[in-house]
């Protein structure tokens, strides 16, 4: 593991320059998120969802997302209301929940993903020339492997 005491000043500097950059280019796929009718934290959660295959408890939903059990209870009352999630009975456990995503929860995920991707996609176009562009997808899977990283484990 790298000590950031052991870094150079310009390092740190670019390391700041780069959370800078990142922080700015998630504040305007949020924008771009805001122009539907459904507020991020929900999205969140139905997008969430979706990952775990379109059913969970609301523990794993709160504990993919990083949500208190409050929280996640709060906005899944309000979806569910809205439509976008329906409420099971797990077939082995009658006292356990499971949620379940809705073809409306699912489309609205899918349009608000579809709005964001071509947001990108037009900005990268007009933005990027062919190689920057390229370099910019290839330094995806390192920015994966970032927001993975669980301090004290290697990978």
């Amino acid at each position: 593991m790298i000590d950031p005491d052991q870094m150079s000043s310009t390092e740190r500097e670019q390391i700041g320059a780069l959370r800078l950059q990142l922080m700015a280019l998630l504040r305007r796929l949020r924008r771009e998120s805001d122009s539907g009718d459904i507020p991020l934290s929900k999205l969140m959660l139905l997008a969430a969802l979706l990952r775990l295959g379109g059913t969970a408890s609301p523990t794993e939903l709160g504990t993919a997302e990083g949500l208190r059990s409050s929280n996640v209870a709060a906005l899944l009352r309000e979806l569910e209301k809205e439509e976008m999630v329906r409420r099971e009975a797990d077939a082995g456990d009658r006292r356990r929940l499971h949620v379940v995503i809705t073809p409306a929860g699912t489309q609205a995920v899918l349009e608000n993903r579809s709005r964001r991707e071509a947001w990108l996609s037009q900005a990268m176009a007009a933005c990027l020339n062919v190689e920057e562009r390229a370099q910019l997808l290839a330094a995806g899977a390192l920015l994966e492997r970032l927001a993975e990283y669980q301090e004290g484990k290697s990978g």
